[in-house]
């Protein structure tokens, strides 16, 4: 008897395009080496910001009471409280909209806000170097050719130690982060494509103004480049609040800190998350399509 095997296309589209990143991230990395050392460009850096502790924990509470007042002020208009036994209300994409929004706007406004009112402590320069978008772009694009497989080989390692941990009883229930979660199972297309806007658009413009753009400035205003870095980068996947995604989160955090002061353009950084952003979405897209791709 013999079966008739059928095509699996969005597994071969997933495989053809890692298969693809790898084979730039490789030509990318060997024309890297072998550049003379006469063009290698100098580091521009990115301007420390050195407003304080004092200055910087206003800045941070503002943002904090800023994003609790939003989502106090959602939850009354939109939401009623459920009733006594029904538990929590479960997360719908239309509600990780609201609460995307409820998170990203309020920090934006608190970052152009304290620039705008208060410029002579927070309105200093974030840029050492002006580069025109389409520069930075195909500066963003080589950089995230080079840099993702490293974070591929961060993920898998670090999900063996995860999983060894859980073998062992010492954690449990590890779970996809739950925006993962909501693209996964699909829903209403007006909700999802708000969301993919929120985390291809929004998200990395406000992310690296407030990680990049402001507590990595700071963190090397009180310290060296590489601690800064490190330290950025955990406190950026912290953040996320997932153990799974941790580690690998942690490298992303340090590589956009890099990008940011090796070109000295927040751009390139925003660009990089984009992307970032974008070719995780398409591929849990592709993991929806396929049967062969586990979850």
């Amino acid at each position: 008897m013999q079966v008739d095997p059928q095509v699996d296309a969005p597994l071969i589209v997933a495989s053809l395009s890692i298969l693809l990143i790898l084979a730039s991230s490789l030509a990318l990395w060997i024309r890297h080496i072998q550049k003379p050392e006469s063009i290698i460009e100098q580091d521009p850096g990115t301007p420390a910001w050195p407003i304080g502790w004092v200055n910087f924990g206003i800045f941070v509470c503002a943002m904090i009471i800023f994003v609790y007042m939003a989502q106090v002020a959602a939850s009354l208009l939109f939401f009623e409280a459920p009733a006594e036994g029904e538990g929590t209300t479960e997360l719908t994409p239309w509600l990780a909209v609201l609460a995307v929004l409820c998170l990203q706007l309020p920090m934006l406004a608190v970052f152009y806000g304290s620039r705008r009112f208060y410029p002579g402590l927070y309105a200093s320069r974030l840029n050492n170097t002006k580069l025109p978008i389409f520069t930075s772009f195909k500066k963003a694009l080589r950089l995230f050719l080079m840099l993702l497989p490293g974070v591929w080989i961060a993920a898998m390692l670090w999900a063996k130690v995860l999983s060894e941990l859980e073998g062992f009883g010492l954690i449990e229930d590890l779970e996809q982060q739950d925006l993962v979660t909501l693209f996964q199972g699909g829903g209403d297309p007006i909700a999802i494509g708000l969301l993919v806007f929120a985390a291809v658009i929004l998200a990395p413009i406000v992310e690296e103004l407030i990680f990049r753009g402001c507590l990595y400035r700071f963190l090397k205003s009180q310290t060296t480049v590489l601690p800064a870095q490190i330290a950025s980068g955990i406190l950026f996947s912290m953040i996320h609040w997932n153990l799974l995604s941790f580690l690998p989160l942690v490298l992303v955090g340090i590589f956009l800190a890099r990008i940011y002061e090796k070109t000295g353009s927040i751009l390139v950084a925003i660009w990089f998350h984009a992307f970032f952003h974008a070719f995780s979405l398409s591929m849990l897209f592709i993991t929806n399509l396929s049967d062969a791709i586990p979850y």
